[in-house]
This record gives structure tokens, C-alpha cells and sequence, in this order.
């Protein structure tokens, strides 16, 4: 899935190592491996669950491509399993209903860190090892974090963005997913304070409340537009959601202000290529949601194998997508950022 043409305006290179070597897939254990004397599943044995916040959105289906190149390469079970709702009831479910099923690992997008928290516990109690990916739930519920982007490096990613489609500067709203996603919430605190103190950024000035989507496409064009309308002076409005940084582009477009107003933040390339051919836009930004699910089930197999524990300093090897350092309180950098562009966006097919 990932493994394509990356010239360009990528930022970074994938690191070229050889493919995990296939093994034997055997049966499923009805228990979860290791859960009773604490002792590491044997590889043949492995089965891990990928949830993500709710199936059906375009970036966890990429990821999913991802999480199941992994489980081809190591040949084990992998399953993809979630509620199609965008709901924190429905994800804890999903994973309450998880655990009798003794997977040796969780790969799971926490919909809502603190909520999916006392199920994530309850899963490690069981044995089974947790590895959050995209947004994080509480430090003390999940092994390993795989994170796409430190969460500086996103807010500068996503102003350098802004500045490509509006280099005067200008007034910036924020739209972002819910007020409980953490990775959304430190985004925008980041690009904020950046814009306050970074003379880089200072051309730059923002409205203060941060609006709210939900990662719902007609949400977003909604809010997108109520903006517009509120705020002639409007320059740019991010989001880190990949479902609402397309969305609110698309209601500038609907609006008649293309190339007047931007919208920017990440989204997956296939979504904004329209914008960015037209010149409605000129810059989106994102990371390959394929090889960081790829990465975060690789750091799942081998927790659960015991070939790593989450100690700091610990390397974890993603075969071809390269080498990933486990860091403070068990977070893991993917740190691969991509700048779409009118130049380059034929060259991504996600």
C-alpha cells in the first residue's frame, strides 16, 4: 500500500530494511496468550484486533490496508473490528466484547482517551497487550502509543500549510474533531502558541474558541460556513481531522470564495486533490495512514512476542517501513509529515 513513488515535497524518507519474514499461521488461543502465567505468546500463535474509532471513514480504512499488509508479512490473525458510529459508547463496546475473544494485542484509535480507558485496563489485565495509534487514551491503559506526528511538529506542519495558501497571513479559525481528542486538542494549543511567539507565524492571528465537527463532513461544511459568514476578515481555517479539513474546503469552494478563503490541516491526498488541481487550494498536509498502521501492528506483534518491552530507549523494527525508538511514557514518533501540492498530489494513491 505504501510502498510508492514518495518524491516531491515529502519531508522525510522511509527507512528501506527487509520485509518481516512470513511465519506459520496455527490455531487461535482461547485464552489471551501470556494472560494467565505471564509468559509471551509463541508467533504462530498471535492474533491482534485493530479497532479504530468507527469504521467506514477513508482514514481508518487506509490504516486498516496498513495493519493487514502487517499481518500478511508476520502471518498471523489480524481482524479489524469496530462500530461504523463515531461514538465512545459504541468503541468501549467494541472492546469490552473484544477481550472474551483473548487477542494477544489491541491496535485501537481512542475516540475518547479517558472513556475507552477502564475497557483498555480492563483488556491489559486479560493479558493483552495495548497499542494506541492516531489519538491516545490515558498513559496508564495502553502499552505503547504509536503517534503519526509529534504533536509540534503537526501544529508547525499545519501553519507552513496555512502560509502556502495565504503567504500574507491573515485571521485562522480552528475546526477540530471533539473537545476530547487529545491529539486535536494539543494541535491546536500548539499552533496557537506558535503564532504567539514564533515571529515565523506572526503574520498570523487567530479566533479563540475552537469549533467542533465530530469528524462529520456536513458538521464541518456547516461550520465552516457559519465562519465565513461571521468573520469577513477570514483568511484560513485548519483542522487536523481528515474528514473536516476537506469539508470545510469544499464549503468555501460552495460558498464562491475559492482563492479568497483556505482551508488547510490534514486530509488524505485523494480527498483534496479536486482543490488542489483547481487552485482552490494549495497546500494540505498529511502522513501515509497505511504505513502507520503497518508500524503500529508491527509494535503490537512484537510486545506481544516479548521481542520488545515498553521501556524507553527500545527500538522497534517495522521491517520495510524502518525503525521506530520507543520514548517517554511508552510513546513511539512516526514523524513522517507530506505536503500535498497541485506539483506532486498525482504522486500519493491514498
Amino acid at each position: 500500500m505504501f510502498n510508492r513513488n514518495r518524491q516531491g515535497r515529502r519531508l522525510t524518507r522511509f527507512a528501506a530494511t527487509a520485509a518481516a519474514a512470513a511465519l506459520v499461521l496455527a490455531g487461535c488461543s482461547t485464552t489471551a496468550p501470556g494472560g494467565d502465567n505471564g509468559e509471551a505468546p509463541a508467533a504462530e500463535d498471535v492474533k491482534i484486533f485493530m479497532a479504530p474509532k468507527f469504521t467506514g471513514l477513508a482514514y481508518f480504512e487506509v490504516a486498516r490496508v496498513g495493519g493487514e499488509d502487517a499481518g500478511k508479512d508476520l502471518g498471523i490473525d489480524f481482524q479489524y473490528i469496530g462500530s461504523d458510529k463515531p461514538d465512545a459508547t459504541e468503541q468501549i463496546a467494541t472492546l469490552t466484547n473484544a477481550i472474551p475473544q483473548a487477542p494477544s494485542a489491541l491496535v485501537v484509535s481512542a475516540i475518547d482517551g479517558d472513556a475507552v480507558a477502564p475497557a483498555l485496563k480492563q483488556a491489559r489485565q486479560a493479558g493483552i497487550k495495548v497499542v494506541t495509534y492516531d489519538a491516545d487514551a490515558a498513559v496508564d491503559a495502553r502499552d505503547l502509543f504509536v503517534n503519526q506526528m509529534s504533536y509540534p511538529l503537526a501544529a508547525q506542519v499545519m501553519l507552513d500549510a496555512a502560509l502556502m495558501n495565504s503567504p500574507e497571513g491573515g485571521l485562522v479559525a480552528f475546526i477540530s474533531a471533539s473537545p476530547s481528542a487529545p491529539n486535536h486538542t494539543a494541535h491546536v494549543k500548539i499552533m496557537k502558541e506558535l503564532i504567539d511567539t514564533d515571529p515565523k507565524y506572526s503574520s498570523l492571528s487567530y479566533i479563540d474558541t475552537v469549533q467542533f465537527a465530530g469528524d462529520d463532513d456536513a458538521k464541518s461544511q456547516e461550520i465552516a460556513l457559519n465562519l465565513i459568514q461571521a468573520n469577513p476578515d477570514l483568511k484560513v481555517i485548519i483542522s487536523s481531522s481528515a474528514v473536516s479539513a476537506p469539508a470545510a474546503q469544499q464549503a468555501i469552494v460552495n460558498a464562491g470564495l475559492a482563492g479568497k478563503v483556505w482551508a488547510t490541516g490534514f486530509a488524505l491526498p485523494s480527498s483534496v486533490k479536486e482543490f488542489l488541481k483547481s487552485g482552490a487550494s494549495k497546500a494540505f498536509a498529511m502522513w501515509d495512514p497505511a504505513e502507520l498502521g503497518y508500524v503500529a501492528t508491527m509494535a503490537a506483534y512484537q510486545l506481544a512476542t516479548g521481542a520488545i518491552t515498553t521501556a524507553e530507549g527500545q527500538v522497534i523494527d517495522a521491517g520495510k517501513a524502518g525503525k521506530f525508538t520507543v520514548g517517554k511514557d511508552g510513546e513511539v514518533l512516526y514523524d513522517k509529515p507530506l505536503i500535498f501540492t497541485p506539483e506532486n498530489v498525482d504522486q500519493y494513491d491514498f
